[in-house]
């Protein structure tokens, strides 16, 4: 099997565990997948299946996960990674898909308005970092899981992440390179309706589609906004004073939806959990 087939299987089989083996498999998976970030990804992916179905076996003869592997799970997270051979390919393909991704979902809101342009260095430096950080972020999530339980540690680790949010924004507010590129006219639009069609491409293929879901506002609004105010009927209107305060507020309504999702979405998943 692909490795998106194996993940899909794997999420696919994890609905038919108990919530007591769910909640000790889904540490499992998160620390591993966060600490071997660097090493084969198809392997990792294989392993962790192997241990869903043994873990299934066992609950079929009414032997919880705790029993079968032991109270110690780090040890047999451990012992997965240990496995695993490093693949540096892997890592950049990864590395390199998740600012293509990022790419695509943050240029729709910049194309909203065509003489801005749309500044490509800003986007690789921005998106570097972005990405960097969520590499960061899943290592300190990995970490905490089993090697760090006291919760000022925890507290100390969101309050790391948090502060690298925080600069993320400062960022991309002020970084501003030469690399700038006019999208105005049909070329402005084109590329809007390239980008919309990759990114419901991805979400197609997206097995979670949930966590794409508070994206999908934002996303549909900033692509129909940029595509109205590239056409002559809606030019005038859209570009006028009353017309961008009327844009934004109509993306101050659309993030705030946004954020509400993904406040929904998170309580969902701890009342799961």
């Amino acid at each position: 099997m692909q490795t998106s087939e194996l993940i899909k299987t794997n999420t696919t089989l994890q609905e038919s565990l108990t919530k007591e083996n769910e909640k000790y498999y889904g540490n499992l998976l998160i620390y591993v997948r966060g600490m071997a970030l660097f090493r084969d990804e198809k392997k990792s992916e294989e392993l962790l299946l192997e241990v869903l179905q043994d873990m299934l076996d066992a609950q079929d003869q009414g032997v919880s996960a705790e029993e079968y592997f032991g109270e110690n799970p780090k040890k047999t997270a451990d012992e997965i990674i240990k496995q695993l051979p490093v693949n540096l390919f892997d890592t950049v393909k990864i590395f390199l898909t998740s600012l293509g991704i990022y790419g695509l979902i943050c240029i729709l809101p910049e194309l909203i308005f065509p003489e801005d342009g749309v500044d490509i260095g800003r986007f690789v430096v921005t998106g570097l970092y972005w990405v960097l950080l969520v590499i960061f972020t899943l290592w300190l999530l990995g970490m905490s899981l089993y090697r760090f339980k006291n919760k000022l540690v925890k507290s100390f680790f969101i309050l790391l992440v948090g502060i690298g949010v925080v600069l993320g924004f400062i960022l991309n507010f002020y970084i501003s390179t030469p690399i700038n590129l006019n999208l105005s006219g049909m070329l402005g639009i084109l590329t809007i309706i390239v980008v919309s069609g990759s990114l419901l491409l991805i979400f197609y293929k997206e097995n979670d589609k949930k966590m794409w879901l508070p994206f999908i506002p934002i996303l549909t609004v900033s692509a129909v906004l940029g595509i109205l105010i590239r056409l002559n009927v809606f030019s005038s209107l859209l570009n006028s004073r009353e017309g961008k305060i009327g844009i934004a507020v109509i993306l101050g309504i659309v993030l705030f939806i946004q954020y509400v999702l993904i406040f929904l979405n998170n309580r969902k998943a701890k009342a799961k959990a």
